[in-house]
């Protein structure tokens, strides 16, 4: 037992885990730094990053180093069981979609004879319009109609693959310290925004940009606030942690990280909402429900009557707390009628447009990342003059992925019905919400607040924001042991 017990420690704690670790902890830290990591600077650090665990990885799953990353036998964990045990079409679905980003561009970016290119759906329009304008037309073409930008999408997507992949298979130890790190970088992101509002409009501290209230590191108030409401769920899942924890002595004692706790929350909460930002506010409010059912359905058998609406008044004295510590007339503003219409008008006007294109380029797409430069020709007269997004993630990546992005979401919904049913099953039997169940719940309802607001934003082009969002789902998606 001692030996297994030994492997098993081994494995869990090698330096190439640790490695990893190091990686995507400084990947997640330092992604939100450079406006979200949406500049041409932090894309390259981030994808240096990406290579680097991607390289582990395949040493890794080739056996070039003398620690498996999955071994087999009694010295497994219970994590490492669980991925042992999974059904061979799960690895496929998985497979399938963490080398999406390779297929669909090799897909989109290998040339074909331009005779059968120019009979593709939506691109008749582009062959005399080259030979009116002079330009020669090559024999063969991609079917991206811009393939640098294709070129750009598929190397940005490299770090979504690694953080995807990393999530799924590293230890639930090191799971636990890297949701630290993502709350240390949201509590980092609440200080900056805190400054920035109390310097005023001309404070340096937005870094070049015109000061716009609560925005952070970010270039807009939208992304921080999705940002952010990633982390509410997170929150409640080290709440969680903490209530576990034994006492300690000093700093380290329940008695005082509580009230620390508390007001960690609570900032995240204020800023969020000092942010205006609606679709941010609505996600947060979402997923701050849906996490407070869950911590309340989890405590709920230990606690007295009186405890359990005592909780429930603090939970609402800390909304109305945080309520009453902004704006209110400047929130109040933004969702007024007229105000609210014009704006949910025209945002639904640009994805109706982007629903056009995507019809008019099915099923192969436009070409991954040429939104910007293919979206003019269906832009609407009245619409803004310049649209670099559609503003609604979802039309936008059907009309430039074309049917690959269908089969992608098909994918993505089976694995999370099946992870649901899993995750309810093991809690039915086991009677209680272990610490490796909840952390897929919460990070599950993390990933969710960036898919409620990608309805209304483009966060899933965020570097940041896609990177914190992959690193959740795979957590979420992470097997679980059947022990």
């Amino acid at each position: 037992m001692s030996r297994n017990r030994r492997q098993s420690t081994t494995t869990e704690t090698s330096w190439d885990s640790r490695l990893v670790f190091l990686l995507l902890g400084a990947m997640l830290l330092l992604a939100p730094v450079v406006r979200g990591g949406n500049r041409e600077v932090a894309l390259s650090a981030l994808l240096a990053f990406g290579l680097a665990l991607l390289a582990v990885l395949l040493a890794q799953v080739f056996g070039r180093w003398s620690v498996r990353w999955v071994p087999l036998g009694a010295g497994a964990t219970q994590d490492q069981q669980g991925a042992v045990g999974q059904p061979v079409w799960w690895w496929a679905a998985v497979a399938v979609v963490a080398t999406s980003p390779l297929w669909v561009g090799l897909l989109q970016l290998v040339p074909v004879p331009v005779e059968w290119w120019a009979s593709l759906p939506g691109r008749d329009a582009y062959i005399p319009a080259m030979q009116a304008a002079g330009v020669a037309v090559p024999e063969r073409l991609p079917l991206s109609l811009n393939p640098q930008a294709s070129w750009s999408a598929l190397w940005s997507s490299v770090p979504l693959v690694a953080v995807f992949l990393v999530a799924l298979r590293l230890p639930h130890a090191f799971i636990d310290k890297l949701i630290t790190v993502l709350l240390v970088a949201g509590l980092m992101q609440v200080v900056l925004s805190l400054f920035q509002f109390a310097s005023g409009r001309q404070s340096p501290l937005y870094f070049g940009l015109p000061g716009n209230g609560f925005i952070g590191s970010f270039a807009n108030r939208n992304h921080l606030a999705d940002f952010l409401a990633m982390m509410v769920p997170l929150w409640f899942y080290a709440w969680l942690r903490l209530q576990r924890m034994p006492d300690g002595h000093g700093l380290r004692g329940r008695a005082v990280r509580r009230p620390l706790w508390l007001f960690f929350g609570f900032s995240f909460l204020v800023v969020i909402l000092s942010t205006q930002s609606r679709g941010g506010i609505m996600a947060t409010t979402m997923v701050l429900l849906l996490s407070a059912l869950l911590l309340g359905w989890v405590v709920h058998s230990k606690l007295a009557r009186w405890q359990r609406w005592g909780l429930a008044g603090l939970f609402v004295l800390f909304v109305v707390l945080a309520v009453s510590l902004i704006d209110v007339q400047g929130l109040m503003n933004r969702v007024q009628h007229g105000r609210l219409q014009s704006d949910a008008e025209v945002r639904q006007t640009l994805a109706l447009a982007t629903w056009d294109a995507a019809r008019a380029f099915w099923p192969w797409g436009s070409g991954m990342g040429s939104f910007e430069s293919v979206f003019p020709r269906f832009q609407p007269a009245f619409a803004p003059g310049y649209v670099n997004h559609a503003h609604n993630d979802y039309p936008q990546l059907l009309m430039e992925m074309g049917a690959p992005a269908l089969l992608l979401a098909g994918l993505l919904l089976v694995l999370v019905v099946r992870q649901l049913w899993i995750l309810a099953k093991a809690w039915r039997s086991s009677k209680r919400l272990s610490s490796e169940l909840a952390v897929r719940c919460f990070a599950g309802l993390g990933a969710l607040a960036l898919l409620l607001h990608s309805w209304v934003e483009f966060n899933m082009h965020i570097p940041a924001l896609a990177i914190t969002a992959s690193f959740l789902v795979g957590v979420f998606l992470r097997p679980v042991s059947r022990d």
